[in-house]
C-alpha cells in the first residue's frame, strides 16, 4: 500500500460506523503516512425497489462526487458480504481487466456466491438480523431488500452472470499479480444466540467458505442425440472444465462468524482470530505483485490444515458449492429435473446410491425465480471416501419433464421431451476418484452447465408426398 486512498464498503444490513474500529486499528498499524485519504462508504441495501444495477451506478457517482482517482491500480479496497458483489459488479461495468483503479482488494466474508439465508422468509430474516421498518401510510412496513436478496440467492442467475464476466473472462482476467491482488477472508463459526438459526457446517452464520471463495470453476455436460445400432440415444459429454482466471488469496479464519471478521472491538478487546485477521488484512493492503502467489499458497496451506482430508477425521468438513443450470439446445430453460448419483454396477444405484444422497449432499436449493438453477451444498471429503470404499466410478444421470414417449398408443404418450434413464436411451456419466477430487474441491463453488437434448417424435412434423 502505498499512499493510495482506502475505500471502505458494508455490507447487507449494515452502515459506515460498523467499520469505525477497524479504520482504528489500520491508522495504528499502518501509520499516516501509509494511507493517503479514507472513505467508508454508506448505501441503502434494504430498499425493495433497490436492485444491483441502482447500488453500482450510484457508487460511480459518489466515486466521482468525492474525486476519487480512476487510474489503474490506484485504490485500496476493503469490502464485507454483499459489500464484495458490489464492487466487482462496478468494476466489469465500468473497466477493462487491466485498467481497473483497484490495486488491493481485501474481501471480509463475501457473498461472492450468494448467501444461505438471502431466500428465508421475512420474519426469519427479522429474527437473525434487526428489521428494517419503513413508515407507510402511518404503518410499519417491514422491508428486507426484495431485489438485492434475490441476487444474494443462493444459485442466482446474478452472481452465475457476473462470474462468467470476471472470473472466466477470456485472457488472464481482473484479479491476478499485475492487476487487482485480491485477498478473501472467511470466518467458518456460526453466531450464538438466537442468530445460531442461521448456522451450518462450512459457514460463518452467513456465508458459506464456499461461496465467498473468489476462485471458483465452470464445467459444461451436454447430452446429445446420437444414432445407433439399438436407436437414437443421448451421450453424455464433458465438452469443457476450466479454473477461473488469474488467482486471488483465499484464508479461512478459525473461530470467528460473520460480524467478528470486522474487528468492531477495542484493541485489547479483539480475540486471537481477530488478531489474525487484522495481520492478514494488513498483509492483503501491503502485499505486491512478485510476493502474492506464494501468499496465495500460504493461505491454501493453512487450509489445508484446518479441513478434514480424505480417510482421515480430524479437521472439520470442506463443502464444494456446485450451482448446476440447466437447459435444453434452445437455449430454453428445464425447470423440472432429477440429478442422481449411484454406483453403476448395480441396477439399483446400490449403497452408494443412498450414502451419497443421504450424508455427502447436505442441502439442495432451487433458485425460487427460476428452477433450472440449483445449489447442491456438498461434502467432498463424504463424496471421495464413499467412492473410494465402494472400489468403483461414481455414476451420474439426470431425467428431465417432459419425458419423451413416441408410443402413441401408450397413455404417457408425450410426443416431445427428454429421454430417460429408465427407458435406457440415456447413458450415464461416468468419473473415477481421482476426476471427482478434481471436481468436487472443498471450499469453492463449481458452475455446471447442463444442456440437456430435447427430442421430438417423429409423427411431430412430417411433409408428405402428394398423391397421383
Amino acid at each position: 500500500m502505498s499512499h493510495r486512498p482506502l475505500l471502505l464498503l458494508h455490507g447487507w444490513n449494515d452502515e459506515s460506523k460498523s467499520f469505525e474500529r477497524l479504520v482504528g486499528h489500520l491508522r495504528k498499524r499502518l501509520g499516516a503516512g501509509r494511507i493517503q485519504r479514507i472513505a467508508i462508504g454508506d448505501y441503502l441495501s434494504k430498499d425493495d425497489a433497490l436492485r444491483f444495477d441502482d447500488l453500482q451506478a450510484a457508487l460511480d457517482r459518489a466515486w466521482t462526487l468525492q474525486g476519487l482517482p480512476r487510474d489503474a491500480a490506484s485504490v485500496d479496497l476493503i469490502v464485507h458480504s454483499t459489500g464484495g458483489l458490489v464492487i466487482r459488479d462496478w468494476l466489469v461495468r465500468h473497466f477493462a481487466p487491466d485498467a481497473a483503479p483497484v490495486k488491493h482488494l481485501v474481501m471480509l466474508a463475501p457473498a461472492n456466491f450468494g448467501s444461505p439465508l438471502a431466500h428465508m422468509g421475512r420474519s426469519m430474516l427479522g429474527r437473525i438480523t434487526n428489521g428494517f421498518f419503513s413508515r407507510q401510510a402511518g404503518q410499519a412496513v417491514l422491508e428486507t431488500g426484495a431485489n438485492i436478496l434475490r441476487g444474494l440467492e443462493l444459485a442466482s442467475p446474478f452472481n452465475w452472470a457476473l462470474a462468467m464476466q470476471d472470473r472466466f473472462a477470456e485472457g488472464e482476467g481482473m484479479y491476478a499479480p499485475g492487476r487487482i491482488l485480491c485477498t478473501v477472508l472467511c470466518g467458518n463459526t456460526g453466531y450464538g444466540g438466537i442468530r445460531s438459526l442461521a448456522n451450518e457446517e462450512g459457514g460463518d452464520g452467513t456465508v458459506r467458505l464456499a461461496t465467498a471463495n473468489l476462485n471458483c470453476g465452470h464445467m459444461q455436460i451436454a447430452f446429445r442425440e446420437k444414432e445407433r445400432d439399438s436407436g437414437r440415444v443421448t451421450v453424455p459429454e464433458v465438452v469443457d472444465y476450466r479454473p477461473s482466471s488469474g488467482r486471488s488469496a483465499f484464508r479461512i479464519l478459525d473461530g470467528l462468524d460473520h460480524s467478528a471478521i470486522k474487528l468492531d472491538a477495542a484493541e485489547s478487546r479483539l480475540s486471537g482470530g481477530q488478531k489474525e485477521a487484522l495481520a492478514l488484512i494488513e498483509r492483503g493492503l501491503t502485499i505486491d505483485d512478485d510476493a502474492f502467489d506464494d501468499f496465495c499458497n500460504e493461505c491454501d496451506a493453512a487450509n489445508q490444515q484446518l479441513t478434514r482430508q480424505p480417510g482421515d477425521r480430524r479437521g472439520k468438513p470442506g463443502f464444494q458449492n456446485t450451482v448446476v443450470r440447466v437447459r435444453d439446445q434452445f437455449d430454453a430453460p428445464v425447470g423440472d429435473y432429477l440429478i442422481e448419483f449411484y454406483d453403476p454396477r448395480r441396477s439399483d444405484g446400490g449403497s452408494l446410491a443412498r450414502t451419497i444422497h443421504e450424508s455427502a449432499i447436505r442441502k439442495v436449493h432451487s433458485y425460487r425465480a427460476d428452477t433450472s438453477l440449483r445449489s447442491l451444498y456438498i461434502d467432498t471429503t463424504r463424496l471421495c471416501d464413499a467412492v473410494g470404499r465402494a472400489d468403483t466410478r461414481l455414476g451420474m444421470s439426470i431425467t428431465a419433464e417432459p419425458m419423451l414417449d413416441e408410443d402413441e398408443h401408450n397413455a404417457r404418450y408425450t410426443p416431445v421431451g427428454f429421454r430417460t434413464l429408465a427407458d435406457e436411451d440415456i447413458e450415464d456419466l461416468c468419473l473415477d476418484v481421482d476426476q471427482l477430487r478434481a471436481l468436487f474441491q472443498p471450499h469453492r463453488t463449481l458452475l455446471v452447465d447442463i444442456c440437456l437434448h430435447r427430442s421430438q417424435a417423429d409423427n411431430v412434423f412430417r411433409l408428405n408426398d402428394p398423391q397421383d
